[in-house]
């Protein structure tokens, strides 16, 4: 064999040891974007509630401003639905009036935090002025407190887990996410959801996801269809077993 067809040959396998090594980043990136949480890595924060009742929480994470919000409302007025609201104080305080337009309409709320920062980068006085912060939007804007605390990018650990507690809040995560902030399509939104139905399942969703707000409908006729109850966070925790 010439050296012109070795160094060929060994291009081509560095080549597809290289599509190779891609293929595989790919696919393990594509699994942790895609994948639930679900297994606790924090025990006492709730990412399901354990129940034999048929019934789940909506949840909207309320982050960019203002999104879909208004039209969510209307959708879940017009199915007669009540959800969960966690919102950041930034948004609170940029959006009071519809965050009081969430609260008129018998909406609950939750915090997520002040800023939406990876609170595991910031250090005890840091992660404690993010709920100082918090807490004075929803006072000063709203004039109302909440026990429920959604860490930003479902991101928890001991030291953040109790810092709320301490507070006097219960961790909320999920066990269902669509992904909607991807924007995959409605269509996919609804059967990701579907397909993940459990009971005492908790339904992220976003109110930036004009794709998300289309797909509400069709997401709550589902679950009627499948004969599950829908509740906020706090009436599904009543049902904790």
């Amino acid at each position: 064999m010439s050296r012109e067809a070795r160094m060929r040959k060994r291009r081509n396998r560095i080549y597809l040891s290289l599509l190779v090594a891609v293929i595989l980043l790919a696919v393990l990136i594509h699994k942790q974007v895609l994948q639930d949480v679900f297994s606790p890595t924090v025990k006492g924060a709730y990412y399901h509630v354990v129940t034999e009742e048929k019934a789940v929480a909506l949840t909207f994470d309320v982050i960019w401003e203002p999104g879909e919000t208004g039209r969510i409302l209307d959708e879940l007025d017009r199915y007669n639905v009540r959800a969960t609201f966690f919102m950041t104080g930034i948004w609170v305080r940029k959006n009071p009036d519809l965050a009081r337009e969430i609260l008129i309409r018998g909406h609950e709320i939750g915090q997520h935090s002040y800023s939406h920062k990876h609170l595991g980068d910031l250090d005890d006085k840091k992660l404690a002025e993010e709920f100082d912060l918090m807490e004075e939007a929803l006072q000063e804007e709203l004039n109302q407190l909440t026990f429920l605390f959604r860490p930003p990018y479902g991101e928890i650990d001991q030291r953040i887990y109790d810092a709320a507690t301490e507070r006097g809040y219960v961790s909320v995560l999920w066990s269902i996410d669509p992904h909607d902030w991807l924007n995959p399509g409605v269509d996919k939104i609804v059967s990701r959801v579907v397909q993940k139905l459990h009971n005492g399942a908790i339904i992220l969703l976003h109110t930036s996801s004009t794709q998300s707000a289309d797909a509400l409908p069709l997401i709550i006729q589902s679950l009627r269809m499948k004969e599950y109850e829908i509740r906020t966070v706090t009436e599904l925790l009543e049902l904790a077993q």
